[in-house]
């Protein structure tokens, strides 16, 4: 999973909840970086961005999304943000979450797209 946020509670957050499903995550806090990775070499079937950093990350959610048609794109935004989820699934989100997000939550969505067992999930 690529995670891409400024936020060290969210990067806690999502390293709690791969750490409940086993799974891996790379950080980056620049979305150039961002989409090197996902264009390149760099093989993630799950990426975590955080529109709160700024409305053109749903700029990089689309050029992420036409790079990588297969990659599950799972965006976070304020709760105050009224439209970040029309816009996040516009721009191919496969999921939209407000914040504060729970590990579980989050563990259920990684899950969820790629084929897990939920059950894999502590409650």
């Amino acid at each position: 999973m690529l995670l891409i946020t400024n936020d060290d509670g969210l990067e806690d957050l999502a390293a709690q909840a791969l750490s409940e499903i086993g799974g891996v995550s790379h950080l980056t806090r620049d979305p150039g970086d961002a989409l090197e990775a996902v264009c390149g070499a760099e093989d993630f079937d799950v990426v975590l961005i955080d529109i709160d950093q700024g409305h053109h990350l749903i700029t990089l959610l689309n050029a992420i999304k036409t790079c990588r048609q297969d990659l599950h794109v799972i965006a976070i935004a304020r709760d105050d943000d009224k439209h970040f989820k029309a816009l996040a699934y516009a721009n191919g989100a496969a999921a939209c979450f407000p914040k504060p997000i729970s590990a579980v939550r989050l563990a259920t969505a990684i899950c969820k797209l790629r084929r897990l067992s939920p059950e894999l999930v502590a409650a």
